[in-house]
């Protein structure tokens, strides 16, 4: 894993039914170890914005998610990228709560910063309507989306310092969750052609990662 993608750990693993060490425990002694302090931060305003740097992480939480389905996995990587051109816009569109609200898990910028928008355990809203190479239905209940700053025009290029972001997520969540496959949100999108993203991504950067993808036109 690399270093700098550790409070993807820490922001996955706190949120998400841990004890505080504070909390009283019946019958022990509570242990003097310091409190895990909230990652979650607001939305910076205009102003005050700064994209994180290379490999760091912010969490700036998106209102828009809700529960996995019960027994869901979580072994599909969808692979977005954002039409939108940069991390701060991409950011805000998340917080809107009208007019088609959406969400990814994390969003990368061109440098390499990354801001996590939703806890990996719940359902993030990125895929719409969308069926993975099995058939199965509904890929948001059952996958991470991970949106990647550019103009989705075949034309704008993904930086390496984007890509190795990426691989690092994507390491890092096959190393948490059963992750089976990486698909684009092209293939999965219902109707076929409904979605052209991420459009002209190097695919052959991922191969290492040991994972079947899926991408292109889904015509089945």
């Amino acid at each position: 894993m690399l270093p700098a993608l550790g409070i993807v750990v820490l922001a996955i693993g706190v949120l998400n039914g841990a004890v505080s060490a504070n909390s009283p425990t019946i019958g022990q002694r509570t242990p003097i170890v310091p409190e895990v302090p909230d990652p979650k931060m607001p939305m910076p305003s205009a102003a005050n914005w700064k994209d994180p740097g290379y490999l760091k992480i912010v969490w700036i939480q998106s209102p828009n998610c809700d529960a996995r389905k019960a027994g869901s996995p979580i072994d599909t990587i969808v692979v977005h990228s954002t039409a939108i051109d940069s991390l701060e816009k991409t950011t805000e569109v998340f917080q809107r709560t009208k007019e088609n609200p959406v969400s990814s898990h994390f969003t990368i910028g061109k440098d390499g910063s990354i801001v996590q928008n939703v806890s990996t355990f719940e359902r993030a809203w990125h895929a719409g309507v969308s069926k993975d190479a099995a058939g199965r239905p509904s890929v948001n209940h059952y996958s991470i989306g991970i949106e990647l700053v550019n103009l989705d025009d075949g034309k704008d290029g993904y930086p390496e310092a984007q890509l190795q972001a990426l691989c690092g997520i994507i390491a890092e969540m096959k190393r948490r969750f059963p992750i089976k496959q990486i698909v684009s949100h092209e293939f999965i999108a219902i109707p076929p052609g409904r979605k052209i993203d991420p459009a002209n991504f190097p695919w052959g950067r991922l191969k290492y990662l040991g994972l079947p993808m899926y991408y292109g036109q889904n015509k089945n």
